[in-house]
């Protein structure tokens, strides 16, 4: 019995509570007086509220943090990357360029000489005091033969001792076992120039006492021989020396062309042959 009247108590207290929370909800919700309870209670709890989402949002600024980051660094490494592509481009495109500027000179020369001509280029280098060699890509399919002179854009190189169908060989000027007729420019003179086994210098032997040369003058192929076409440059006069017991003169002259640096040479292919 006394349980039953603990249960109705209860009943009647929930059903009071009920009535009094409808009663409310139909107060506010007809006058607005719950208004301003709400809001005060909004803005108290405000705080609790942010400290409640505050690890929510930390965790969210700490990825975008680390991933931005993350970007960042993949972008730097991306820009160096193409930095280091762009550079070696660069050098290349200015190897280019210089290559450019050699081929536009050689065909200059082709444009001012009479005979034709045949571009190659460089494909090893054998020079030692005793041999001064080097050898082109060009060989009899494009035309080359033996005797053939080479020259590059500033003068005559040398000519062509053995040919291959891919390829040729060539003696520099400046072989100890070489020698080519030259002309001086100013006087007419003729002579030989012998090579001394270095790319820098070029030998004038047993010139007549009363020979007139000087000190600056320039040599051009003679053409005698018929091995190199006349009027090449060759090399210009550097030194002169005397000998006074036989009553010779010798000189020494510095060869017109690039013998150790160039990398493209013309093969010379004279008309009358």
């Amino acid at each position: 019995m006394k349980n039953l009247l603990q249960a109705r108590g209860a009943f009647l207290q929930a059903l009071f509570l009920i009535v009094i929370c409808i009663a409310m909800m139909i107060f506010d919700h007809r006058f607005q007086h719950l208004e301003v309870v709400r809001s005060n209670i909004s803005f108290a709890l405000a705080p609790l509220r942010y400290a409640v989402s505050l690890p929510a949002i930390a965790g969210n600024w700490a990825g975008e943090w680390f991933t931005s980051h993350k970007a960042l660094l993949e972008e730097n490494e991306a820009l160096r990357t193409e930095g280091r592509i762009l550079n070696a481009r660069l050098q290349k495109l200015q190897v280019l360029a210089e290559e450019n500027a050699r081929l536009r000179n050689l065909l200059g020369s082709a444009a001012r000489i009479n005979d034709e001509v045949i571009i190659a280029e460089l494909l090893s280098v054998d020079q030692n005091p005793y041999r001064q060699l080097i050898e082109i890509n060009k060989g009899s399919d494009d035309g080359v033969e033996i005797g053939h002179a080479i020259i590059d854009d500033f003068g005559v190189m040398g000519q062509v001792i053995h040919v291959n169908p891919r390829s040729a060989t060539t003696i520099l000027i400046s072989d100890a076992e070489h020698a080519t007729p030259v002309q001086f420019i100013r006087s007419g003179t003729r002579s030989v120039a012998f090579g001394r086994g270095t790319t820098d210098s070029l030998e004038l032997r047993y010139l007549p006492a009363t020979a007139d040369i000087m000190i600056g003058d320039e040599l051009v192929t003679s053409g005698l021989g018929g091995r190199f076409p006349p009027d090449y440059p060759v090399a210009e006069v550097i030194e002169i020396r005397e000998d006074q017991v036989r009553g010779f003169v010798s000189a020494l002259a510095a060869p017109r062309a690039r013998l150790d640096s160039s990398r493209q040479v013309l093969v010379i292919q004279p008309r009358q042959q």
